[in-house]
């Protein structure tokens, strides 16, 4: 019986997940600063990212990295939260991660650019 690797995996899932949640190469591309030839390469299972890239390409699609590498079988639904804008998805997600007190800095920084 034949198997996927987890290569295959990864290219796979990478590009479900971006398809699933409406995105193009070119807008993660530009929201990642990445070049579309690496995201296509990545998505075509010719070349991989670093850890830290892993890392990044999990947080901006909201999965875990165990589930873009094939050690997890949760798969995002098409209800999770989707963005259309790239860049507001990657900041959404690391609204998630902020601390308190990096929230408050925020909300200060919005009240004063909205003249409050």
């Amino acid at each position: 019986m034949k198997t996927e690797n987890s290569h295959s995996i990864f290219a796979s899932r990478l590009r479900t997940v971006r398809i699933e949640k409406g995105l193009s190469q070119t807008g993660v591309c530009k929201a990642l600063g990445l070049s579309t030839s690496a995201l296509s390469s990545y998505e075509q299972g010719e070349r991989y990212p670093t850890i830290k890239g892993l890392k990044i390409l999990a947080d901006f699609y909201n999965v875990t990295t165990d589930w873009l590498i094939g050690r997890d079988e949760y798969k995002p639904t098409k209800n999770d939260l989707v963005i259309q804008d790239p860049k507001l998805n990657y900041w959404y997600n690391d609204l998630l991660n902020a601390s308190e007190e990096d929230l408050r800095k925020l909300q200060q920084l919005w009240e004063a650019l909205k003249g409050e």
